[in-house]
């Protein structure tokens, strides 16, 4: 786990990586493989892995492993 000691503003998601995310979202729940998301929260960063949950798309929130993970706190995505 990767601590910031100054203060960093939490990562700007654009539409367009928010798109690319949702779709990955979307992909691995159809083809059932899990994801790591890392999110950045409370000056650390955090890995959060597993099944995917779409949870609010309104709201851009995804239900991963029980753990609600907002757009506002993605860093990155990746496939497992």
């Amino acid at each position: 786990m990767k601590k910031y000691y100054e203060k960093v503003t939490q990562p700007n998601i654009t539409t367009e990586r928010w798109e690319q995310y949702w779709k990955l979202v979307h992909d691995s729940i159809d083809n059932d493989y899990s994801l790591r998301f890392t999110t950045y929260a409370g000056s650390y960063e955090h890995p959060v892995s597993g099944q995917c949950y779409l949870f609010n798309e309104s709201l851009k929130t995804i239900l991963v492993n029980g753990i609600i993970v907002r757009d506002s706190e993605i860093i990155s995505v990746e496939r497992l």
